[in-house]
């Protein structure tokens, strides 16, 4: 009996070990998601309403014209960012001439409500060495003209006139969302450029347009779709004097929203997991029950003491009789 009791608890602390290993490589293998939203600590800001911002040369990088951090190098470079620029005229949200600092604009609303020319979200003239991300860009237009090594990325474009470039190389649109604009992307005169992994729909016009001799453009896996009537590839417009041209990889529908891969290894884990723990709980309630219920064994009486020895009987003499005298 003894034996049978030893090897239940055997089995019961072998599954329970099972069930904690399991637990551990789950929880192990997660923490390199963990780790990095533990690091960010970054305060969650409110954006701030401020005036149109107008930067003209390196040294108007500063603070009175909405740069809140950086020192303009590429490890470092200026910030705008966390502002609401809402104008209602000719002028620019935002207007950079003539830098060649590093700058960023990021996480800001801007809306220039005219709805004549020319109303401008952000105008960018004689730049380089600037990166547009993450912004919600509204009603207006993004201009380059003369501007060279910008990236325009993860913005939301709405309502807008269209994304134009003027004689700029070297640039890049990627993970852009574009719908309901004018003309969509136009080149003009700009080489070298990349267009990649937008979502462009609903465009008056064709979704991009590429003209006067606007060389090695780059047109590669975006979400094309209801763009000026047409459909398919006609909705990329390319001009006969423009070469070098790469059209690849490009989807004429909406994106297609997929979910994430099933978990099935996880699932799996899960419920050998749930089995273990229901199997150690069985097998523990019943090891109590037959504990519990089980006839006692009769107890052990000690064995007999030895019988005494008689003594033998000594007859003792009898009384002397007396003399009646």
């Amino acid at each position: 009996m003894k034996k049978i009791r030893a090897i239940k608890y055997l089995m019961v602390l072998i599954l329970f070990s099972f069930s904690i290993n399991s637990i551990s490589c789950i929880v192990y293998n997660h923490l390199d998601n963990l780790k990095p939203i533990e690091s960010d600590n970054r305060i969650i800001k409110i954006n701030l309403s401020h005036q149109s911002i107008n930067i003209s040369g390196n040294s108007e990088f500063n603070p009175s014209n909405g740069v809140t951090s950086g020192d303009g190098t590429y490890a470092n470079p200026y910030i705008i960012e966390d502002y609401i620029i809402d104008v209602d005229g000719p002028i620019n949200c935002i207007f950079i001439n003539n830098t060649n600092a590093y700058f960023k604009i990021q996480n800001c609303t801007l809306i220039n409500t005219r709805t004549t020319p020319e109303h401008t979200a952000i105008k960018l003239n004689n730049v380089t060495n600037g990166l547009i991300f993450d912004n919600d860009i509204r009603l207006a237009t993004i201009h380059l003209s003369y501007s060279y090594n910008i990236t325009i990325s993860d913005n939301q474009i709405l309502d807008c006139k269209e994304i134009y470039f003027w004689y700029s190389d070297n640039n890049e649109l990627r993970n852009n969302y574009i719908q309901n604009s004018t003309y969509g992307i136009r080149f003009i005169n700009s080489n070298n450029n990349t267009i990649i992994a937008n979502e462009i729909y609903d465009c008056g016009d064709y979704g991009i347009k590429v003209y006067s001799a606007s060389n090695n453009t780059r047109i590669i896996e975006n979400y094309i779709y209801n763009n000026g009537g047409y459909t398919g590839i006609d909705q990329i417009d390319i001009h006969g004097d423009c070469y070098g041209t790469v059209v690849e990889g490009n989807f004429f529908r909406y994106r297609e929203i997929s979910l994430p891969d099933f978990p099935w290894l996880y699932i799996i884990l899960a419920v050998l997991i749930g089995a273990v723990i229901i199997i150690s709980v069985v097998l523990y309630r019943r090891h109590r029950r037959t504990k519990e219920h089980k006839h006692p064994e009769p107890p052990e009486f000690p064995e007999p003491d030895e019988p005494v020895a008689k003594t033998e009987q000594v007859d003792l003499p009898e009384p002397p009789e007396l003399d009646e005298d």
